[in-house]
This record gives structure tokens, C-alpha cells and sequence, in this order.
């Protein structure tokens, strides 16, 4: 490594330590709706302001052997460790992508690591993924794609919208599906105007029987009717996943599109129907200082958060479809290998789904195109 990469990536190491020192914040004010400016940095026991020279990540921990200067009460082993994993992150995407060759294709990825390491942990600790997190990440991840430079191995922005519609699709599918079960496939009470998981189940059938645009325009016609009656016009979800079911079907015989084009369409069309709804209910709980769509069932069983269908989305779109869903792959081995050491070792922590799903995409990011090359060369499809 030449003495001029080095001096960079050790720079955007220290930046990937202070950001890490940041998120420590956002980690904590977020969830609780607090101003992550203001007030500046202080001991949550003792509300006593941290000195400029007790903030350095990592060394001022260390030096203060883990306690607070004023009151000694303990601090959490927790925060250097997110700042050392924010500047690990930043160093590995530095040594993957190096300024000197690549420009500023490192820039935007930077940032979502960043992002995504601050949502993981406030999933941990409370089973969210904020949309002010998820949504900016997304829309960091499309236009990041302009600064990618040729050879990056990253995707063009046709193929990160792709990747960030079926990426969507699918966790929105096993959602909504999966959710169904849990219910013994009884209908939801969930009842969202204008826009809401209506429109992804009309989406996936629309998808299933023409193709992405099919399943846009039945997406589209359904919104607008409900604007027009101003009310929901809906057929129960046991029906809507019955007709999905039986569309499938149809395509595996040839009868309608072909399989893949029913199956790319069917999660392309859900996944854009659902980020858009959550952009919709995103400005919409800003705009009315609310903090969930009003007549949204809490209560209801899911299979899995509407915010891994957003953290899906980003990774998509850093990824391409094709390392999504290696991605999605990793993430669901790790969870089971986990979940299942848990249940071995008399666990009741339930850990949500987002953090695994975070580590399949920094994987997928950093292997997936190695092992998509790998898996292909093993069918006798390499080139």
C-alpha cells in the first residue's frame, strides 16, 4: 500500500470513529423523539456535560476506565464498540473501494454503513427501524449511484431501483403472507387510506399475471378509486393471496407470462407499492407530528416489521438484485444459526430480524458478486 493510500484510509478510519461516536447519540435520542444536537453530549445519570477531550472514541473510554468523570457510574461497553465498528466498516470500504481509484464510489456507501449500523442498534433495543433512518438511506443509496465509478462492481441506477423494488417485494410478501398465516388466515383489521398494504397485495397479483407494469397499474387504479370514494375499496386479504396463489400457478404451466417474469414482477410491483407508501405515511406522520398512521393495528400478528421491507429496499439498491439476494440468504442463515443457539442456551432475548439482515447486506456487499461467480461457474454457467 503506498504511503499516500495509507494516510487515506487511516483518515477515514478516525472520520469512521467520530461518526461512530455520533450514531452512539442517534442510537440513543432517536427513538425517545429527542434533539440529536442539543443538548450536547452528558452522562445519562448524572446530566453532567462531557468535556471535548472525555468525547475521543474509543481513547477517552478507555481512559476513563469505563466510568463517568463526575459521578463513576459505569458506561456501557457498548459505545466504543460501535464507534470501533463504525471505523472498521470504513476502513474495509476504503480498502475495497480506494479514493485514489475509484473517486468518490466510496462516499455514499460510507455513509449508509454508518446509517445502517445506528438502525440495527435501535432495533436491537427497541424493535424499530425509524423511517428517518431507512428512507434517507434509501434515497442516499439511488443517488449515490452517479458517483460510482466504471468498474466498482456497483449497481447502474436502473439496476439499484431494481434491486431496491424486489428487495422490497420480497420482505413485503413474507409480510404480508407469513402475517396472514400467523392470523389463520383471517383478514386484517388493518384499514390504511389512501395508501397501504391494499395496494402491495394488488401490486404482487397484478405482477404475478402481466409483469412489473401490470402490477403498477392495478396499484395505480387502486389508489385512485380510493381517492375518488374517498374511502378503501379492498377485497379481504384470504382472497387477494388465494388469486395470488393461483396466478403462480398459472405462470409455473406458461399459460400466462413465464414464471420468472411473473416472480420478478410480482416482487417488483409490491416492493415499489410499499416504498412509496411508506414515503407517503413518512411525510405524512412529519406534516401531523404523528407517530404511526391512525387506524394502523399494533395488535395484529407479523411475520416480519415493515421496516426490514425498508432496510431490504437500501440494501437492494447498494447491492443489485442479484447480491440482494445473497444478501437475503446470508441473513436468514445467521438468523436461524443464531435463534437456534439461543433457544439451546435458555434465551428468551428475541432479537429482530433487521440486525441479521444489515450483516447479510455489509456481507453480500463485500462476497456477493465472488459467490454469485462461484455459484455459476458450479452449474457450468461461468464465463
Amino acid at each position: 500500500m503506498l504511503p499516500v493510500q495509507l494516510f487515506t484510509v487511516i483518515i477515514i478510519g478516525i472520520l469512521g470513529a467520530l461518526i461512530g461516536s455520533f450514531g452512539n447519540v442517534v442510537i440513543y435520542r432517536l427513538p425517545r423523539r429527542e434533539n440529536i444536537a442539543f443538548p450536547g453530549s452528558h452522562c445519562p445519570n448524572c446530566n453532567h456535560a462531557i468535556k471535548p477531550w472525555q468525547n475521543i472514541p474509543i481513547v477517552s473510554w478507555l481512559m476513563l476506565r469505563g466510568r463517568c468523570a463526575n459521578c463513576k457510574e459505569p458506561i456501557s461497553i457498548r459505545y466504543p464498540l460501535i464507534e470501533a465498528v463504525t471505523a472498521l466498516g470504513f476502513v474495509l470500504l476504503a480498502l475495497r473501494w480506494p479514493v485514489e481509484t475509484f473517486g468518490l464510489t466510496v462516499a455514499p456507501l460510507l455513509i449508509i454503513f454508518a446509517m445502517i449500523v445506528m438502525m440495527s442498534m435501535i432495533d436491537v433495543d427497541h424493535f424499530i427501524l425509524p423511517d428517518s433512518l431507512t428512507l434517507p438511506a434509501l434515497m442516499i443509496a439511488l443517488a449515490g449511484t452517479t458517483l460510482y465509478e466504471t468498474g466498482s462492481g456497483l449497481p447502474t441506477f436502473m439496476q439499484a431501483v431494481i434491486g431496491a423494488s424486489i428487495g422490497a417485494g420480497i420482505i413485503a410478501l413474507i409480510n404480508r403472507v407469513g402475517s396472514l398465516v400467523l392470523r389463520r388466515f383471517a383478514d386484517t383489521k388493518e384499514r390504511l387510506w389512501p395508501i397501504g398494504m391494499d395496494q402491495v397485495n394488488i401490486a404482487a397479483l397484478g405482477g404475478a399475471l402481466g409483469g412489473w407494469l401490470w402490477g403498477l397499474s392495478a396499484a395505480g387504479a387502486s389508489l385512485l378509486l380510493n381517492l375518488v370514494t374517498r374511502r378503501s375499496l379492498r377485497l379481504p386479504e384470504p382472497i387477494m393471496y388465494g388469486l395470488w396463489f393461483v396466478a403462480l400457478v398459472l405462470a409455473s404451466t406458461g399459460l400466462i407470462v413465464d414464471v420468472s417474469n411473473a416472480l420478478a414482477g410480482t416482487f417488483a410491483a409490491a416492493g415499489v407499492a410499499a416504498v412509496l407508501g411508506a414515503l407517503y405515511w413518512w411525510f405524512y406522520d412529519m406534516m401531523t407530528d404523528s407517530t404511526a398512521p391512525e387506524d394502523a393495528d399494533d395488535d395484529e400478528p407479523i411475520a416480519m416489521g415493515f421496516g426490514d421491507v425498508k432496510l431490504a429496499a437500501v440494501l437492494g439498491a447498494i447491492l443489485g438484485w442479484q447480491s440482494l439476494l445473497v444478501a437475503l440468504f446470508f441473513s436468514f442463515l445467521i438468523g436461524a444459526v443464531f435463534g437456534i443457539i439461543s433457544r439451546v442456551m435458555g434465551g428468551d432475548r428475541q432479537i429482530p430480524f433487521g440486525p441479521y439482515l444489515a450483516l447479510g447486506g455489509v456481507l453480500a456487499l463485500f462476497f456477493g458478486a465472488d459467490i454469485i461467480s462461484w455459484y455459476l461457474a458450479s452449474l457450468g454457467l461461468g464465463g
